[in-house]
């Protein structure tokens, strides 16, 4: 057992340096993709705002107009009663 530490050779090094790198990349691979989904969800959250605008505009133009009555026209007004409901002019 002439073996030594602190003394490593060549091969162990580059696999040293490998293992470090591929920890490294490992790490910025996984904040880049986190840096990805939020930019993504950010995207998606803002068309379904936007969709969601537009199709209260086009709701809000869609409803009919309420006119207002005027002098001529009969309106029946109906009030509940003990027998059930009477209509009147």
């Amino acid at each position: 057992m002439t073996e030594t530490l602190g003394q490593p050779d060549i091969v162990s090094r580059i696999y040293a340096g490998f293992q470090r790198l591929g920890a490294f990349l490992g790490k910025a691979g996984f904040g880049v993709f986190l840096v990805a989904a939020a930019i993504f969800a950010l995207l998606a959250a803002t068309f379904i705002g936007l969709m969601l605008a537009i199709a209260a505009i086009f709701l809000s133009f869609a409803r009919p107009r309420r006119r207002a009555p005027e002098g001529n026209e009969q309106t029946l007004e109906a009030r509940r009663t003990a027998d059930g409901w009477v209509i009147e002019l």
